[in-house]
């Protein structure tokens, strides 16, 4: 028995002893730089929502999106929801349609415009 309570000890104290020296253990990526890469994201993905919202404010988006039935309100909406992953795609059709529109390059314009509705409208729904 005395044997017995001589090993739960050790081990108790083992576990007590190794905990401190767990919890110092240096980290791979450093606190800072992490910080900085989650600050770094949201500004781009912030970017990425006013270069999106900036297209469906265009009066020839929401004539089109009238034209279509489609209701850019809600588009509007649903932009704050989207992924990071989502939105730099869905920022990359939008700033094509916005320096096409800023072109007024007509038949790529409502392709591209199109194109950029019906992704609203499939993340819309899903």
């Amino acid at each position: 028995m005395r044997i017995r309570t001589s090993v739960v000890t050790l081990v108790a104290s083992l576990l007590l002893w190794s905990a401190p020296a767990l919890a110092q253990q240096r980290h791979v990526v450093d606190l800072a730089v992490m910080h900085q890469a989650v600050a770094d994201q949201a500004a781009t993905d912030q970017q990425n929502r006013e270069v999106v919202i900036n297209v469906l404010h265009r009066a020839e988006v929401q004539d089109l999106a009238d034209r279509l039935g489609l209701n850019v309100t809600r588009a509007e909406n649903a932009v704050p929801t989207l992924s990071s992953v989502e939105l730099a795609r869905l920022a990359s059709s939008a700033h094509m349609a916005d320096v096409q529109l800023a072109g007024g390059d007509r038949i790529v314009i409502s392709v591209t415009t199109l194109l950029l509705i019906v992704i609203l409208v499939v993340l819309l729904t899903r």
